[in-house]
């Protein structure tokens, strides 16, 4: 599953950083049912390079 949610916001955030950090609010601002796996995510998102799209609201 982490891999699937990080896979998807990376897709939006090739588009354009602002898309990115939609998609992310999406599974970990606006909701809490993907909590559980935000860590991982946000690691993955760090090494791949896409640090800016992690957002906190």
């Amino acid at each position: 599953m982490t891999t699937f949610i990080a896979r998807r916001i990376i897709e939006e955030a090739d588009k354009s950083i602002e898309a990115g950090q939609k998609k992310y609010r999406a599974y970990f601002v606006k909701t809490r049912l993907y909590k559980r796996w935000k860590d991982n995510v946000d690691t993955i998102l760090k090494t791949d390079g896409y640090d800016e799209v992690i957002v906190e609201n």
